[in-house]
């Protein structure tokens, strides 16, 4: 996991080359250019789409990890607590190979709040729960790259 500033996202370059070319784009300008449609950065290979989406209580919430691609995290607007965890602390309840999606269940991990300013880099070996909440329930928005290993 790599947890950054915006401003310091071509600092981790020379990790993997699809991880190179998507954090050329870890950039306010680029993001502020997104829309609704997923964007190809090369092919299936290193792409991105923007969600609009709503912070939620833990209860409510899971973790998640995938074999086959890196995730890139990038708040747009709002605030976003992200949980990570390895997957062997947490209880496996769904897998979906097809869509390279695997599913967990377990405590709070080590938090990272997700702001306009921030990135985070999910490996493989690192679950991480989306849409939690600081406070109460709200709206944000954020980018996901998806980077295939």
């Amino acid at each position: 996991m790599i947890y950054a500033n915006m401003r310091d996202a071509l600092r981790y370059r020379g990790i993997h080359p699809g991880l190179d070319l998507a954090l050329g784009y870890v950039n306010p300008e680029f993001l502020a250019s997104l829309g609704d449609e997923r964007v190809e950065l090369q092919g299936k290979d290193v792409y991105v789409f923007k969600v609009d989406l709503q912070t939620k209580p833990d209860d409510e919430t899971f973790y998640e990890n995938h074999h086959e691609y890196i995730d890139i995290h990038v708040v747009l607007k709002g605030i976003e607590r992200m949980d990570i965890d390895t997957p062997e602390n947490l209880e496996p309840y769904e897998e979906s190979p097809q869509t390279d999606a695997y599913f967990f269940h377990g405590g709070a991990g080590q938090a990272m709040l997700l702001t306009p300013d921030k990135f985070l880099i999910a490996f493989p070996e690192d679950a991480h729960r989306t849409c939690g909440m600081v406070g109460s329930p709200q709206a944000f928005v954020k980018a996901v790259f998806k980077v295939r290993l």
